[in-house]
Order: C-alpha cells, then structure tokens, then sequence
C-alpha cells in the first residue's frame, strides 16, 4: 500500500474502529451505573507551602448575600448582619447547583497578607451537571474574558506536568467616587476524574462518554479553580497560579 493510500485508509480505519468498539459496547454494556468515587479529596488543607487557608462562609439571604472569613465571625452558623444561615455557597451557587453538589473553598494568604489565592473544589454529584464550563459563569457575572491560555505546571515526582488553563479577565465598575474603573483578575482551573486530568472541557466530555460507553461507569468529576487578582503590565500571576498549583496538588490526591 503507498502513502497515498495509507493517508486515505488510515484515519477513516481509525473512525470504524471506534464506531465498532461503540456498537460492541451499546449491545454488551446495557447500564449505566453512577458511583461515589472521584479522582480526589473533598477537602483543601490548611496551609499551602507559606500560603495560609481561611475556610470562607456566606449569607444565604439573597438580599444580604455577605462574606465572611471563618474565624472572624463569632458563630459560624448565622449571619452577623442579617441572622440568616451562612453556608460554604453563596445564593447564587445554591439556588443553581444539584442539591448534593460537593463544594470547599478557602482564601489563602502569605504571611504579609499579599498575592492572596481563592481556592475551590466543585464535587458533581449523581447529577453530573454541577461540573460545566467555568467561562459560562464568568461571563454570566459580568466578567470579560480578555484572554485565556494552557499552562504547563511541573509537578513533584510525576514526569507528566499539570495542564491548567488561565482565563485572564476584567470587569467594569465605579469606584467609591464613582469614576470608571476596571477590575482585573485571573481565573485557573483543571477537571478531576477518576484516573484523569485534564483542563480541556472536550476532554473531559469524551472520557465522561467513553467511561460511560466502554466501562459502563459514571464517575464523580470535579473541577479545582484558583483565582485572584493580576496585573495587566506583567504575567507574575502566571507563576504564582503554577507555584501554588505545584504546591497544593499533593494534598488533592485521593489516597489509593
């Protein structure tokens, strides 16, 4: 066979191949079973490195809607403001996430209280939905996604990086004198599956439905987000999301 012919036949071998491991996966693999396993812990750790976590709480009042640190609200179940319940989500995330939806979150700080990090796991329950593309949120609250980009994070004993994809972004305000202000801030985030990573929402599709279709299986994805604030003249946050992200890796890592 020349070349010719190999570059004709060979992707569309490849297609019937897929399509017939399909038709022997539809016929024998008649359920679906959804699981409770997932690819990591539910649960962010104290300290990262230098970096210091404050687990966050919010109003679930819609009108109040507040944050607070942890550990300077007095009593951790209600409001100081308004005397409604706090929770780890705020309104906006309860009123639109599954009902068993898994979520932890922490504001870390270095020791000089700069280049604070928000940190978020998003566990999807039996309903896979909780786990969505992050920029259909960003933009839905007002965010302009001025750029985004795939970066590589060295890990620890793994020869494979991390890939983590950056959505740089701004958002329009008025400051407290009512002049026009912009507010710049980053957003980074990777899936989780079980046995898989990957930062590409088409990635994680396919091996939703290739899981589902070959093994029979639904697993439990989740997705862990880093954010804060950047400054548009330079890319130092681009070194700060890997550093913390090299950092707080090893602690996600489900115990075999």
């Amino acid at each position: 066979m020349d070349n010719l012919q190999k570059s004709f036949f060979g992707p569309r071998l490849f297609v019937i191949a897929a399509l017939a491991v399909a038709a022997w996966a539809l016929v024998y693999k008649t359920g679906v079973a959804s699981t409770d396993e997932a690819g990591i812990v539910l649960a962010l750790p104290a300290r990262v490195g230098p970096w210091e976590g404050v687990e966050l709480l919010f109003c679930t009042d819609r009108n109040c809607n507040r944050q607070y640190a942890a550990n300077a609200v007095p009593d951790n179940a209600q409001c100081p403001n308004c005397g409604a319940p706090l929770s780890n989500m705020n309104w906006a995330e309860r009123s639109m996430l599954p009902a068993d939806t898994g979520l932890v979150r922490k504001y870390y700080s270095l020791p000089n209280g700069t280049s604070g990090v928000h940190a978020t796991i998003v566990l999807s329950g039996d309903d896979r939905s909780s786990i969505h593309r992050p920029q259909v949120c960003m933009t839905a609250a007002g965010h302009e996604i001025v750029s985004s980009r795939l970066i590589h994070v060295p890990l620890p004993n793994r020869a494979e990086p991390l890939e983590i994809m950056v959505l740089e972004m701004t958002r329009s305000y008025r400051d407290e004198n009512g002049n026009p202000a912009d507010l710049n801030t980053y957003y980074a985030y990777w899936f989780v599956g079980k046995g898989r990573e990957t930062a590409s929402h088409l990635k994680r599709m396919f091996w939703m439905g290739y899981d589902r279709v070959v093994h029979g299986v639904s697993h439990r994805w989740a997705y862990i987000a880093l954010s804060g604030p950047r400054n548009p003249a330079n890319e130092n946050h681009l070194q700060a999301i890997a550093t913390f992200a090299s950092q707080l890796h090893p602690a996600l890592l489900k115990p075999e």
